[in-house]
């Protein structure tokens, strides 16, 4: 290897042919997404939110366990920016 030259990751693609680009750890991230669906959950319940964004949450957990290779979550870049979405604000609330 040269000196000065990054190591590139190796190139993923979903079943439909569309890159997956690494998203986060799934073993640090995991509990974000589901602390997402029981808060949009509980907001349902409370009248505050609608079925779309469960719909949304869903849409993302999905993405998030869909391609998990060693221990990273890769995603399109449309998923990761949902799943970035729910894990950037988990971290705010904490």
């Amino acid at each position: 290897m040269m000196a000065g030259r990054a190591r590139q990751l190796p190139l993923y693609r979903n079943k439909e042919g569309k890159k997956l680009y690494p998203v986060c750890s799934w073993e640090e991230n995991q509990h974000k997404l589901y602390n997402a669906h029981d808060r949009i959950m509980n907001s349902i319940y409370e009248g505050k939110a609608e079925y779309e964004d469960l719909d949304r949450v869903e849409r993302a957990m999905e993405a998030f366990e869909a391609h998990v290779i060693g221990g990273m979550v890769y995603a399109t870049y449309e998923d990761s920016q949902l799943i970035k979405d729910y894990v950037w604000a988990y971290n705010a609330r904490h």
